[in-house]
């Protein structure tokens, strides 16, 4: 008889067991509680709007969490991963985020000032609009990301992976102004104006000027004629022998 309630009991327990979640919620706790989860499980889990400021998260498991909306200003995320979570309108300002996974994120109209994603693995991240300004991009993974419209003023991308950027030149991707038409173009630049042909008449000419001879009356001297090079030489005797 008791071998039968074996089944009846299993299937109860089954019945009452608790759904399973992603992530560990004693590690969500932590997080509340002290703003510092090292290397914790928050996978899948809702941050949305959490006010994260320095928090500690470094190493976390953060696959699937949403943090749209959330303030991460000055937060510790190095080698976090975050693939696939909802960073949509999620304040970086400051944070750092070295060596973190990241992805196929959509960083779109994000704030990333001053943000630290060096050695950061960015692959196709969707940068449109994002604010880059100061941020740390060396050594990143950059291939096929979108930066159209990113504000990139300042930033350092030393030895990042550019291949396949779009909205950038890889060649210089932080330039503030683009060429100008005339650099684009070089058929459409003015070209210079003539060089000015000297007049041999304009005594006002430095290099042409004609000697000038001063006449004097006659039995105070020879006339004296005024030469390049400031002195003067006495003219020849004309026919009347002065």
């Amino acid at each position: 008889m008791n071998h039968r309630l074996y089944p009846c009991c299993a299937a109860i327990l089954v019945g009452i067991a608790p759904v399973a979640v992603a992530y560990n919620p004693a590690d969500l706790q932590i997080l509340t509680t002290t703003n510092k989860c090292v290397g914790c499980d928050l996978s899948g889990a809702n941050l949305s709007r959490k006010q994260l400021v320095n928090a500690d998260l470094q190493a976390a498991n953060l696959i699937g969490a949403n943090l749209s909306g959330a303030d991460l200003t000055n937060a510790k995320l190095g080698g976090a991963n975050l693939t696939g979570a909802n960073l949509t309108s999620t304040n970086f300002t400051g944070a750092v985020l070295q060596a973190a996974s990241l992805v196929n994120i959509n960083f779109t109209s994000t704030n990333l000032t001053r943000t630290d994603l060096s050695y950061a693995n960015l692959v196709n991240t969707n940068f449109r609009s994002a604010i880059l300004a100061n941020t740390d991009l060396a050594g990143a993974n950059l291939a096929l990301a979108d930066f159209t419209g990113a504000n990139l003023t300042s930033a350092s991308l030393t030895d990042a992976n550019l291949s396949g950027v779009r909205g950038v030149n890889p060649s210089s991707p932080t330039s503030p102004n683009p060429a100008s038409e005339n650099q684009r173009d070089p058929s459409r630049q003015q070209p210079n104006p003539p060089a000015a042909t000297p007049n041999v008449n304009d005594e006002s000419s430095p290099v042409f000027r004609r000697p000038r001879v001063y006449r004097i009356p006659s039995g105070l001297g020879s006339p004296q004629r005024l030469v390049p090079g400031g002195t003067r030489q006495s003219a020849p005797p004309n026919e009347h022998g002065y």
